[in-house]
Protein backbone atom coordinates (compact mmCIF):
# COMPACT_ATOMS: atom_id res chain seq x y z
CA UNK A 1 0.00 0.00 0.00
CA UNK A 2 1.20 3.38 -1.05
CA UNK A 3 1.08 6.42 1.58
CA UNK A 4 1.89 9.97 0.35
CA UNK A 5 3.43 12.04 2.84
CA UNK A 6 3.29 16.07 2.36
CA UNK A 7 6.33 17.80 4.16
CA UNK A 8 5.32 21.56 4.63
CA UNK A 9 8.13 23.83 6.27
CA UNK A 10 6.99 26.84 7.62
CA UNK A 11 9.37 29.35 9.56
CA UNK A 12 11.28 27.14 12.67
CA UNK A 13 8.20 24.57 12.18
CA UNK A 14 8.26 21.41 10.10
CA UNK A 15 4.49 20.11 9.85
CA UNK A 16 3.86 16.78 8.49
CA UNK A 17 0.08 16.11 6.35
CA UNK A 18 -0.38 12.93 5.58
CA UNK A 19 -1.76 12.75 1.56
CA UNK A 20 -4.41 10.35 0.15
CA UNK A 21 -4.95 7.50 1.54
CA UNK A 22 -7.62 5.04 2.48
CA UNK A 23 -6.13 3.59 5.40
CA UNK A 24 -2.91 3.47 7.62
CA UNK A 25 -0.85 1.19 9.81
CA UNK A 26 0.73 1.69 12.93
CA UNK A 27 4.06 1.72 11.01
CA UNK A 28 3.36 4.02 9.53
CA UNK A 29 2.20 6.83 12.58
CA UNK A 30 5.63 5.69 13.79
CA UNK A 31 7.88 6.36 10.73
CA UNK A 32 5.82 9.93 10.06
CA UNK A 33 6.90 10.82 14.16
CA UNK A 34 10.17 9.56 13.71
CA UNK A 35 10.76 11.77 10.51
CA UNK A 36 9.28 14.49 12.32
CA UNK A 37 11.75 14.38 14.91
CA UNK A 38 14.38 14.73 13.07
CA UNK A 39 13.54 17.27 10.95
CA UNK A 40 12.42 19.27 14.17
CA UNK A 41 16.29 18.98 15.54
CA UNK A 42 18.30 19.83 12.76
CA UNK A 43 15.85 22.92 12.29
CA UNK A 44 16.47 23.83 15.94
CA UNK A 45 20.26 23.68 15.49
CA UNK A 46 20.56 25.62 12.34
CA UNK A 47 18.38 28.54 13.39
CA UNK A 48 20.03 28.13 17.07
CA UNK A 49 23.43 28.60 15.97
CA UNK A 50 22.54 31.51 13.33
CA UNK A 51 20.73 33.56 15.77
CA UNK A 52 22.88 35.83 17.47
CA UNK A 53 26.07 37.76 16.42
CA UNK A 54 29.02 39.33 18.47
CA UNK A 55 32.00 42.14 16.92
CA UNK A 56 34.42 41.97 18.90
CA UNK A 57 37.31 45.24 18.92
CA UNK A 58 39.53 43.94 17.04
CA UNK A 59 36.79 43.32 13.92
CA UNK A 60 36.09 39.57 14.49
CA UNK A 61 32.81 38.14 14.50
CA UNK A 62 31.33 35.10 16.23
CA UNK A 63 27.94 33.90 15.22
CA UNK A 64 25.69 31.58 17.86
CA UNK A 65 23.66 31.70 20.58
CA UNK A 66 24.30 33.77 23.87
CA UNK A 67 24.32 31.34 27.04
CA UNK A 68 25.12 33.64 29.52
CA UNK A 69 25.81 37.41 29.29
CA UNK A 70 27.00 39.78 31.73
CA UNK A 71 29.67 42.69 32.66
CA UNK A 72 32.72 40.91 32.81
CA UNK A 73 32.03 38.31 30.33
CA UNK A 74 29.78 37.14 27.66
CA UNK A 75 29.37 32.62 26.66
CA UNK A 76 28.04 31.57 23.25
CA UNK A 77 27.62 28.46 21.94
CA UNK A 78 28.94 28.11 18.12
CA UNK A 79 28.14 25.64 16.07
CA UNK A 80 32.03 25.09 14.88
CA UNK A 81 33.89 25.55 18.43
CA UNK A 82 31.17 25.16 21.26
CA UNK A 83 30.81 27.25 24.11
CA UNK A 84 33.31 29.95 23.78
CA UNK A 85 33.78 32.84 26.92
CA UNK A 86 34.55 36.18 25.97
CA UNK A 87 35.93 39.17 27.78
CA UNK A 88 33.25 41.26 27.57
CA UNK A 89 35.77 44.59 27.58
CA UNK A 90 36.98 42.78 23.92
CA UNK A 91 33.32 43.22 22.95
CA UNK A 92 32.84 46.69 20.15
CA UNK A 93 28.79 45.15 19.97
CA UNK A 94 26.18 42.57 19.84
CA UNK A 95 23.68 41.59 17.21
CA UNK A 96 20.62 39.83 16.32
CA UNK A 97 21.29 38.14 12.81
CA UNK A 98 18.13 37.49 10.46
CA UNK A 99 17.22 34.07 9.42
CA UNK A 100 16.89 35.12 5.87
CA UNK A 101 19.33 35.45 3.19
CA UNK A 102 18.10 38.86 2.88
CA UNK A 103 18.96 39.88 6.04
CA UNK A 104 22.40 38.65 6.44
CA UNK A 105 23.11 40.17 3.03
CA UNK A 106 22.64 43.90 4.51
CA UNK A 107 24.27 42.58 7.52
CA UNK A 108 27.40 41.59 5.77
CA UNK A 109 27.07 45.28 3.76
CA UNK A 110 27.13 47.24 6.63
CA UNK A 111 29.74 45.53 8.07
CA UNK A 112 31.72 46.04 5.44
CA UNK A 113 30.57 49.70 5.49
CA UNK A 114 31.76 49.89 8.82
CA UNK A 115 35.46 48.66 8.65
CA UNK A 116 35.59 50.80 5.69
CA UNK A 117 34.97 53.93 7.95
CA UNK A 118 36.87 52.87 10.69
CA UNK A 119 39.88 52.14 7.63
CA UNK A 120 39.99 55.65 6.63
CA UNK A 121 41.52 57.73 9.76
CA UNK A 122 43.81 54.73 10.05
CA UNK A 123 44.84 55.87 6.29
CA UNK A 124 44.87 59.30 7.01
CA UNK A 125 47.00 58.99 10.03
CA UNK A 126 49.25 56.47 7.46
CA UNK A 127 49.74 59.37 5.21
CA UNK A 128 50.57 61.96 7.36
CA UNK A 129 54.74 61.99 8.17
CA UNK A 130 56.22 60.65 11.39
CA UNK A 131 57.37 63.71 13.76
CA UNK A 132 60.60 63.60 14.68
CA UNK A 133 61.25 61.74 18.06
CA UNK A 134 62.58 65.05 19.82
CA UNK A 135 59.04 66.18 19.25
CA UNK A 136 57.18 63.12 20.81
CA UNK A 137 59.12 63.30 23.83
CA UNK A 138 60.43 65.85 25.63
CA UNK A 139 64.02 65.37 26.51
CA UNK A 140 64.73 66.57 30.38
CA UNK A 141 67.67 69.03 30.40
CA UNK A 142 71.22 68.16 31.78
CA UNK A 143 74.54 70.61 32.24
CA UNK A 144 76.85 67.97 30.37
CA UNK A 145 76.64 65.54 27.44
CA UNK A 146 75.38 67.55 24.95
CA UNK A 147 76.47 67.73 21.02
CA UNK A 148 79.14 70.66 21.38
CA UNK A 149 82.07 70.27 23.74
CA UNK A 150 80.25 68.46 25.86
CA UNK A 151 77.04 70.26 26.41
CA UNK A 152 79.46 72.86 28.60
CA UNK A 153 78.50 76.05 26.38
CA UNK A 154 74.70 74.41 25.20
CA UNK A 155 71.31 76.00 27.40
CA UNK A 156 73.26 79.21 29.06
CA UNK A 157 71.02 82.54 28.88
CA UNK A 158 72.30 85.70 30.63
CA UNK A 159 73.81 89.09 28.92
CA UNK A 160 76.80 90.87 28.47
CA UNK A 161 77.40 94.25 28.57
CA UNK A 162 80.17 97.03 27.70
CA UNK A 163 80.48 100.56 28.38
CA UNK A 164 83.65 102.82 26.79
CA UNK A 165 84.72 106.67 27.35
CA UNK A 166 87.21 108.50 26.01
CA UNK A 167 88.09 112.01 26.34
CA UNK A 168 90.96 114.86 25.18
CA UNK A 169 92.09 118.23 25.80
CA UNK A 170 91.90 119.44 29.05
CA UNK A 171 91.11 116.27 30.60
CA UNK A 172 92.83 113.09 28.63
CA UNK A 173 91.44 110.00 30.47
CA UNK A 174 90.10 106.35 28.98
CA UNK A 175 87.39 104.16 30.93
CA UNK A 176 86.33 100.70 29.82
CA UNK A 177 83.74 98.43 31.81
CA UNK A 178 82.47 95.05 31.04
CA UNK A 179 80.30 92.66 32.34
CA UNK A 180 79.05 89.23 31.96
CA UNK A 181 76.23 87.11 33.79
CA UNK A 182 74.86 83.45 32.35
CA UNK A 183 72.58 80.77 34.18
CA UNK A 184 72.57 77.41 33.28
CA UNK A 185 69.35 75.43 34.68
CA UNK A 186 69.25 71.49 34.72
CA UNK A 187 66.31 70.28 36.77
CA UNK A 188 66.58 70.92 40.47
CA UNK A 189 70.38 72.54 39.61
CA UNK A 190 71.31 75.89 38.65
CA UNK A 191 74.89 77.42 37.93
CA UNK A 192 75.52 80.81 37.83
CA UNK A 193 78.57 82.58 36.18
CA UNK A 194 79.54 86.38 36.59
CA UNK A 195 82.31 88.52 35.79
CA UNK A 196 83.06 92.36 35.67
CA UNK A 197 85.89 94.52 35.18
CA UNK A 198 86.85 98.13 34.90
CA UNK A 199 89.99 99.74 33.49
CA UNK A 200 90.71 103.43 34.01
CA UNK A 201 93.63 105.61 32.22
CA UNK A 202 94.73 109.15 33.05
CA UNK A 203 97.13 110.13 30.14
CA UNK A 204 97.68 113.45 31.42
CA UNK A 205 100.14 112.07 34.02
CA UNK A 206 103.84 111.77 33.38
CA UNK A 207 103.60 108.56 33.81
CA UNK A 208 100.53 107.83 31.74
CA UNK A 209 99.00 105.89 34.95
CA UNK A 210 97.04 103.41 34.85
CA UNK A 211 94.70 104.04 38.39
CA UNK A 212 92.15 101.14 38.11
CA UNK A 213 92.69 97.51 36.71
CA UNK A 214 90.04 95.70 38.46
CA UNK A 215 88.08 92.91 37.86
CA UNK A 216 85.97 91.02 40.25
CA UNK A 217 84.05 87.35 39.52
CA UNK A 218 83.01 84.41 40.08
CA UNK A 219 80.45 81.74 39.84
CA UNK A 220 77.45 79.64 42.18
CA UNK A 221 76.46 76.57 41.95
CA UNK A 222 72.40 75.99 43.59
CA UNK A 223 71.04 72.69 44.21
CA UNK A 224 67.61 72.56 45.24
CA UNK A 225 66.16 70.56 47.91
CA UNK A 226 62.46 71.95 47.26
CA UNK A 227 60.82 75.15 45.85
CA UNK A 228 61.77 77.14 48.13
CA UNK A 229 65.46 75.72 50.08
CA UNK A 230 68.53 75.29 48.01
CA UNK A 231 72.24 74.59 49.32
CA UNK A 232 74.93 76.33 47.51
CA UNK A 233 78.66 76.89 46.82
CA UNK A 234 80.43 79.73 45.45
CA UNK A 235 83.51 80.61 44.22
CA UNK A 236 84.61 84.68 43.76
CA UNK A 237 88.32 86.33 42.96
CA UNK A 238 88.96 89.46 42.67
CA UNK A 239 92.52 91.30 41.38
CA UNK A 240 93.56 94.60 41.15
CA UNK A 241 97.42 95.78 40.88
CA UNK A 242 97.00 99.55 40.83
CA UNK A 243 95.83 98.82 44.20
CA UNK A 244 98.20 96.40 44.85
CA UNK A 245 95.63 93.49 45.53
CA UNK A 246 97.37 90.68 43.77
CA UNK A 247 94.52 87.96 44.14
CA UNK A 248 91.98 87.15 46.63
CA UNK A 249 90.20 83.54 46.72
CA UNK A 250 86.97 82.78 48.47
CA UNK A 251 85.24 79.67 48.73
CA UNK A 252 81.95 79.49 50.08
CA UNK A 253 78.95 77.77 50.74
CA UNK A 254 75.45 77.40 52.74
CA UNK A 255 71.74 77.35 52.34
CA UNK A 256 69.75 79.54 50.83
CA UNK A 257 65.71 79.82 50.53
CA UNK A 258 63.39 81.69 47.86
CA UNK A 259 61.13 83.99 50.06
CA UNK A 260 59.53 85.70 47.24
CA UNK A 261 59.28 83.31 43.72
CA UNK A 262 56.54 84.44 40.95
CA UNK A 263 56.80 85.53 37.44
CA UNK A 264 57.86 89.14 38.43
CA UNK A 265 59.80 88.96 41.32
CA UNK A 266 62.42 86.88 43.01
CA UNK A 267 63.80 86.78 46.76
CA UNK A 268 67.20 84.40 47.85
CA UNK A 269 68.22 84.84 51.08
CA UNK A 270 71.83 83.11 51.94
CA UNK A 271 73.61 82.29 54.55
CA UNK A 272 76.53 80.30 54.92
CA UNK A 273 80.67 80.26 55.49
CA UNK A 274 83.64 80.79 53.16
CA UNK A 275 87.45 80.48 53.45
CA UNK A 276 89.45 83.70 51.85
CA UNK A 277 92.93 83.30 50.71
CA UNK A 278 94.31 86.32 49.81
CA UNK A 279 97.96 88.06 47.96
CA UNK A 280 98.55 91.25 48.65
CA UNK A 281 101.67 94.11 48.82
CA UNK A 282 102.42 92.98 52.20
CA UNK A 283 101.70 89.83 54.36
CA UNK A 284 99.25 87.56 52.64
CA UNK A 285 96.45 86.17 54.81
CA UNK A 286 93.63 83.08 55.49
CA UNK A 287 90.85 83.87 56.77
CA UNK A 288 87.47 82.17 57.84
CA UNK A 289 84.35 84.50 57.31
CA UNK A 290 81.06 84.12 58.06
CA UNK A 291 78.62 85.38 54.91
CA UNK A 292 74.97 86.17 54.39
CA UNK A 293 73.52 87.83 51.31
CA UNK A 294 70.35 88.00 49.38
CA UNK A 295 69.55 88.45 45.68
CA UNK A 296 66.87 89.67 44.40
CA UNK A 297 65.06 90.50 40.75
CA UNK A 298 62.00 92.36 39.82
CA UNK A 299 60.55 92.85 36.13
CA UNK A 300 58.53 95.87 35.80
CA UNK A 301 57.35 94.82 32.05
CA UNK A 302 58.43 93.04 29.39
CA UNK A 303 61.40 95.59 28.45
CA UNK A 304 62.40 97.14 32.21
CA UNK A 305 63.44 94.84 35.73
CA UNK A 306 65.94 95.48 38.19
CA UNK A 307 68.34 93.28 39.62
CA UNK A 308 70.64 93.48 42.90
CA UNK A 309 73.41 91.74 44.61
CA UNK A 310 74.34 91.91 48.35
CA UNK A 311 77.09 89.76 50.03
CA UNK A 312 78.31 90.58 53.51
CA UNK A 313 81.71 88.63 55.00
CA UNK A 314 82.69 88.50 58.79
CA UNK A 315 86.19 87.91 59.79
CA UNK A 316 85.06 85.10 62.21
CA UNK A 317 88.47 85.16 64.02
CA UNK A 318 88.42 89.01 64.39
CA UNK A 319 85.10 90.60 64.77
CA UNK A 320 86.51 94.12 63.62
CA UNK A 321 87.35 93.09 60.49
CA UNK A 322 84.46 92.43 57.52
CA UNK A 323 84.07 93.69 53.84
CA UNK A 324 80.49 93.57 51.48
CA UNK A 325 79.92 93.44 47.95
CA UNK A 326 76.56 95.11 46.42
CA UNK A 327 75.71 95.44 42.76
CA UNK A 328 72.61 96.90 41.41
CA UNK A 329 71.09 96.93 37.96
CA UNK A 330 68.28 98.63 36.19
CA UNK A 331 68.15 97.22 32.36
CA UNK A 332 65.97 98.53 29.86
CA UNK A 333 65.47 96.35 26.73
CA UNK A 334 65.38 98.10 23.56
CA UNK A 335 64.97 94.89 21.58
CA UNK A 336 64.86 91.40 22.67
CA UNK A 337 68.73 90.98 22.31
CA UNK A 338 69.65 94.66 22.91
CA UNK A 339 69.23 97.01 25.96
CA UNK A 340 70.85 99.48 27.78
CA UNK A 341 71.98 99.04 31.60
CA UNK A 342 72.59 101.46 34.42
CA UNK A 343 75.05 99.80 37.31
CA UNK A 344 76.18 100.93 40.96
CA UNK A 345 78.49 98.67 43.04
CA UNK A 346 80.41 99.13 46.15
CA UNK A 347 83.36 97.31 47.16
CA UNK A 348 84.21 97.96 51.08
CA UNK A 349 87.26 96.32 53.19
CA UNK A 350 87.56 97.92 56.76
CA UNK A 351 91.02 96.21 56.25
CA UNK A 352 92.32 97.09 52.83
CA UNK A 353 95.92 96.26 51.75
CA UNK A 354 98.51 99.35 52.55
CA UNK A 355 98.23 102.29 50.63
CA UNK A 356 94.56 101.09 49.63
CA UNK A 357 91.47 103.17 50.22
CA UNK A 358 88.11 100.96 52.33
CA UNK A 359 85.64 101.55 49.79
CA UNK A 360 85.46 101.69 45.91
CA UNK A 361 82.44 102.84 44.95
CA UNK A 362 81.06 102.32 41.01
CA UNK A 363 78.70 103.64 38.64
CA UNK A 364 78.29 102.57 35.15
CA UNK A 365 76.01 102.84 31.72
CA UNK A 366 76.35 100.79 28.95
CA UNK A 367 74.76 98.72 25.64
CA UNK A 368 73.44 94.95 27.01
CA UNK A 369 73.61 92.25 24.95
CA UNK A 370 70.93 89.25 25.99
CA UNK A 371 71.67 85.63 25.05
CA UNK A 372 69.73 82.31 25.20
CA UNK A 373 66.07 81.34 24.93
CA UNK A 374 64.75 83.23 27.84
CA UNK A 375 66.00 86.54 26.22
Amino acid sequence: MIHNVIVILSGPKFILVPGNSKDSSPDMIKLFATVFLLLSVAAQNVFTYGGDEVKLKNGDRLTGKIISQDEEQIVIETEYAGKVTINAAHVEKIADETATTEGAEIAKKEGEAEEEREAEPAAKDEAKPAEPASAAIEQKPRFFGGRLFWGIVEGWDGNANIGFNYTTGNSRTSTMTTGLRAVKTAGNDKLTVYMRSLWYNNRRLAANNTTQNAVWGGLRYDRNFSERRFAFGSYDFERDRPRRLYYRSVLGGGLGHRLIRNERTELELLAGGAWNRTWQFGPNTDTPEALVGNSFKHRFNGRLRVQQTFTFFQNVADRNEFRFIFDSSVIADVTRKIGIHFTVGDRFNNDPPPNARRNDFLFTTGIRFNFGKRN
